[in-house]
């Protein structure tokens, strides 16, 4: 018998269409009310074929016309594929039926015991709320209209004792129910979060996978060119040092002086970049303003803007302290500072300027020198490593741009790079102000 249920059960189920609704709240719905009108269709039927065997045609032509009503309920569930018109219906439907049943006694005059299974399907297809609501409807309208109908020949007359009894049963019922879904609830808050910390976990995995394609690209196309340069040098150096000319001697050692700082620095970004996808940099964010930043910055890099003999302008708009890791946005203008330096001609110009703009402060950083290719520009969104030598054949570690977007986005701001070729480039970020 239990194999019989449970295979009719799951017959009934996986034949309800629950692939048009997208919330797992809404897919329970729509199997709910496609099994209740099943049940409906079978129980309205024996109710049919009862009646006429009792020759209760008057019932008889009820019941009929509520299949009929019910049919076509069912065909809007399955035609509209929408859930509250239909449901509100079958409600109704369901809702007359009993209040008939109760106030004239049905075929066997004990049509009140219908109305007991009522919050079931009410409450758990209309939800805690409407379901409540309709069901007090229910109650208080029926026991008016039985108040005021009882001396009518075909309205039976219930014993004050069984209506108190059943009253009871009808309230269990429905706290029964109420609980069910006061429970589904809970447990769905639980799912959804559980469903949200997966797809997270999965879009972490996917973000691993991409920028372990990112390490393995930048490591075999940039640190590969960067060792394969001192090992070139080396060897000349080791095969040809008697022969070459002191000055040559003195450039190549220079060269590999050069190469070996830039390979360091590579490493040492490779290091920090992969240190950040591990989420291993420490995130502290704190107020501060950001001109002592810049300042600091146009220190740092002092000689290097004489040496090119460069016009720096700063403009701050604002004295506003903003709200981040000061770690990461030192090294986010450092990297931006160092690369319009380093892509900047001689006797050239470079401008950093931060405004409030909304609830963000957005930092500039521009230069007039060789600006980027669009494909470099492609790169760059796609978080992918490329390097060019500078006006002055500065290398690069070809990974700077790809630290400052992440410590960007670390910090729960944006970038932007707009650039045109022999023109120049104006990188922009954001980083939060503080409320």
């Amino acid at each position: 018998m239990s194999e019989f249920l449970n295979y009719y059960l799951k017959l009934f189920i996986f034949n309800a269409d629950d692939t048009s609704y997208e919330r797992l709240e809404e897919k329970k719905k729509s199997i709910l009310l496609n099994l209740f009108f099943y049940m409906f269709f079978i129980a309205l039927s024996l109710f049919v074929i009862s009646n006429i065997y009792r020759a209760d045609y008057q019932t008889a032509i009820f019941n009929i016309v509520s299949l009929t009503a019910g049919g076509l309920t069912f065909w809007l569930l399955k035609k509209k594929k929408d859930l509250l018109l239909p449901s509100l219906i079958f409600v109704l439907i369901i809702s007359t039926i009993s209040t008939y049943f109760f106030l004239t006694g049905g075929s066997n005059k004990s049509g009140i015991a219908f109305a007991l299974m009522l919050p079931l399907p009410v409450i758990l297809i209309l939800g805690k709320g409407r379901g409540i609501v309709a069901l007090a409807v229910f109650f208080i309208s029926n026991a008016l209209a039985y108040y005021f109908l009882r001396d009518q020949p075909w309205c039976p007359n219930y014993n004050y004792s069984l209506v108190c009894r059943l009253s009871i049963v009808f309230l269990f019922i429905s706290i029964m129910a109420f609980a069910n879904e006061f429970v589904f609830e809970i447990l769905y808050n639980r799912l959804e979060k559980l469903s949200i910390s997966l797809k997270s976990s999965q879009q972490k995995y996917k973000d691993l996978a991409v920028n372990k394609e990112k390490f393995l690209s930048i490591i075999s196309h940039d640190l590969s060119d960067h060792v394969g340069s001192f090992m070139a040098i080396s060897s000349l150096l080791n095969e040809q040092y008697d022969e070459l000319p002191k000055e040559e001697r003195l450039k190549l050692i220079k060269n590999m002086a050069n190469v070996s700082k830039n390979n360091y620095k590579l490493l040492h970004d490779l290091l920090t970049w992969s240190t950040v996808q591990m989420d291993h940099i420490p995130y502290s964010p704190k107020a501060f303003k950001l001109e002592k930043v810049y300042r600091e910055v146009i220190e740092l890099f002092n000689p290097l803007i004489e040496e090119k003999k460069l016009l720096v302008f700063l403009k701050m708009k604002s004295n506003s302290e903003i709200f981040a890791d000061h770690h990461m946005t030192s090294a986010i203008l450092r990297n931006l500072v160092s690369n319009a330096i380093k892509f900047s001609h001689p006797g050239g110009e470079i401008r950093i300027s931060a405004q409030e703009k909304d609830d963000k402060m957005l930092i500039t950083v521009s230069d007039t020198g060789v600006g980027m290719t669009p494909e470099a520009l492609l790169r760059f969104n796609a978080s992918l490593s490329f390097s060019n030598p500078g006006t002055m054949l500065e290398p690069g570690t070809g990974i700077g741009l790809i630290l400052t977007k992440e410590f960007v986005q670390k910090n729960d701001g944006q970038i932007y790079i707009e650039s045109v070729p022999d023109e120049g480039t104006t990188v922009s970020f954001t980083l939060p102000l503080v409320e």
